[in-house]
């Protein structure tokens, strides 16, 4: 594929549903002012992109805090968005012990909104051992080294993660059908974005997701100006016909345990929730039944055993 400004690759033109960016002044405003109320960046960035100094070159992940490892199986990529943005992503492959090939599975993991790429390359490479697939994470417009503008927003999400669902197929021979989108917290807003655009992916995990930017703050609100809100996963979940495994936890304090409840009964192809019992927003992952229902999750979209679409909700 050809390169682009700055040794980046462009990604191949898709025919998804265009963005929003240019969805009217009021819409620039509330996704202006969402990118102040919703992205919290660590500052500074917990990495620096790092290049060989041998003869192929490659990209790696410098962790600027000892708190964190250096994950050297990572193959760093730079990606270019819609937008114009050069984003960062590190694709783990998960390989059998014996040296074998590549698993068939791969993880295309959004992260919450308070980490960045450096805090997260070892949840991936321990959620790949684990689970026996590949993981595909990314920074976000205006987190860590992925560059942007004014910083991270709604929209920026969206190109972004389009642009690493195509990095997938391009620079790591990934296809579409063997991609699970997981989004956790703020990461299920592109997550369910990119979903609803049924773009031939397997299927989603959605970890403590919300059910829309403003009803993070009033769980019970039932009506509310779609222009005036941000990541209406309540809206799009209705069009995602792939297999959805919801996870939340029960105490989470953070977004109530309803918008779970209630993504599952919109979702037409939603499986039985992990709603865990006496868990929060930052330690789901802790709960004795995380990875054997996320095991259990990606068996049935390989065995086909998972539900056909059923009538949602209103």
């Amino acid at each position: 594929m050809a390169t682009g400004a700055n040794g980046v690759k462009p990604h191949p033109r898709g025919c998804l549903a265009p963005l929003t960016a240019n969805g009217g002044p009021w819409a620039r405003m509330v996704d202006n002012i969402a990118s102040k109320l919703a992205f919290f960046p660590p500052t500074p960035p917990t990495y620096t992109v790092q290049q060989h100094k041998d003869a192929t070159g490659e990209l790696y992940i410098q962790p600027t805090d000892r708190t964190y490892q250096r994950i050297s199986q990572a193959r760093v990529r730079w990606l270019e968005t819609r937008q114009g943005h050069r984003i960062i992503s590190a694709f783990l492959p998960y390989m059998d012990g014996r040296g074998g090939s590549q698993a068939s599975t791969t993880l295309l993991y959004s992260h919450g909104n308070a980490v960045d790429l450096g805090q997260m390359l070892p949840v991936f490479r321990d959620l790949g051992r684990l689970l026996k697939v590949n993981v595909m994470g990314y920074d976000y417009t205006g987190y860590g080294a992925s560059s942007g503008g004014t910083g991270p927003s709604v929209t920026a999400t969206h190109s972004d993660i389009l642009a690493v669902l195509h990095g997938l197929e391009a620079e790591h021979k990934v296809k579409r059908q063997d991609v699970v989108l997981y989004g956790q917290s703020v990461g299920s807003g592109p997550t369910v974005w990119l979903a609803a655009q049924k773009p031939g992916i397997a299927g989603a995990v959605l970890h403590s997701p919300l059910l829309s930017g403003v009803r993070v703050f009033n769980p019970r609100l039932r009506y509310w100006p779609a222009w005036a809100d941000i990541f209406p996963n309540h809206l799009l979940i209705k069009k995602v016909d792939v297999p959805v495994l919801v996870m939340h936890g029960t105490l989470d304090e953070v977004i109530d345990v309803s918008a779970a409840k209630r993504l599952v009964e919109l979702a037409p192809a939603a499986v039985e929730p992990l709603l865990a019992e006496g868990f929060d927003h930052q330690n789901l992952e802790a709960c004795p039944e995380y990875l054997p229902r996320l095991r259990q999750f990606l068996q049935g979209m390989k065995s086909g055993v998972h539900k056909q679409p059923r009538q949602q909700q209103t």
